[in-house]
């Protein structure tokens, strides 16, 4: 079971965890040319700063990200061919902390030995961690202002969407579900996918929770969510509905199950703004 659960994050969410060294680099380049990204949030991120062209490889889940290249040479970054990485003449390579499972020595090591930088960006939990490491894959590619740029862009995109909530007597609740039975994963405090639902004036049901857990179904139940999540084209509608007793939860029985786009929930970038524009149409629209 923790096998199956442990895939549906790391494919979901390119990246998941936390407590690895932060995310410091050494000799980074005044403005890379070749960039090899790692994970498809960090390729957002890259693509976001205007420098999807400089890529030249990345993971296979990237190749979705807006700009990227169709043709762009994809690589397994659990089992890398070292051999063909720096075949590429990479500048830099920008990791996450799944790429490595939380291992602090790495095969990547070998890398920083031929002289090519090595940014190590650890998961992001919140909506600052999303901001900081913006910044600092913008500073490393030496385009620091560009960060600033999209951070604030980010930030004044969930400020918009914030002064749009009129305050409620009693906040819906929401149960979000990441992915499907039998392997359910959900998300407490400690999340920014809890601070988006927070912006919007509505309340996770498993708030009290910390970070990605697994509910059982009669947690669920018994919470009885006025509104439920799913990731689209993870989860489906019917199959929610169908489930033996959720017939009962109230977002059931007025049919409220939206689908929120997977990629703009799961992968923590900029782009969580569209999973929170989303929600909001949703909750209020």
């Amino acid at each position: 079971m923790f096998r199956i659960f442990l895939t549906f994050l790391l494919v979901l969410f390119g990246c998941t965890g936390k407590n690895v060294p932060g995310g410091e680099f050494d000799n980074h380049p005044p403005g890379a040319h070749r960039i090899i990204s790692a994970a498809p949030s960090i390729t957002e991120i890259i693509a976001g700063l205007g420098l999807a062209d400089k890529l030249v490889a990345a993971d296979k889940y990237s190749r979705d990200v807006e700009g990227v290249r169709k043709d762009l040479p994809e690589i397994d970054f659990f089992y890398p061919d070292i051999e063909a990485i720096a075949g590429l003449k990479p500048d830099i390579i920008i990791m996450s902390e799944t790429n490595t499972n939380g291992a602090v020595d790495t095969q990547f090591d070998f890398f920083r030995q031929l002289g090519i930088t090595v940014l190590h960006i650890p998961t992001s939990n919140s909506i600052t961690d999303i901001s900081a490491d913006i910044a600092r894959i913008a500073e490393a590619l030496g385009v620091a202002e560009k960060g600033v740029e999209l951070v604030q862009q980010m930030q004044r995109t969930i400020e918009n969407v914030s002064r749009r909530i009129i305050p409620q007597a009693a906040k819906p609740s929401v149960y979000f579900e990441i992915t499907p039975a039998p392997y359910i994963v959900s998300f407490g405090g400690g999340t920014y996918l809890n601070e988006l639902i927070e912006i919007l004036g509505a309340r996770n049901i498993f708030e009290g929770e910390s970070r990605w857990f697994t509910p059982g179904a009669e947690a669920i139940i018994s919470a009885n969510p006025d509104v439920i999540f799913i990731m689209d084209g993870v989860s489906t509608i019917e199959e929610i509905k169908n489930r033996p007793g959720f017939h009962v939860i109230n977002a059931v029985k007025k049919n409220k199950i939206y689908k929120i786009n997977a990629n703009h929930a799961s992968r923590p970038s900029q782009n969580i703004v569209f999973a929170l524009e989303e929600m909001y149409n949703a909750l209020w629209q």
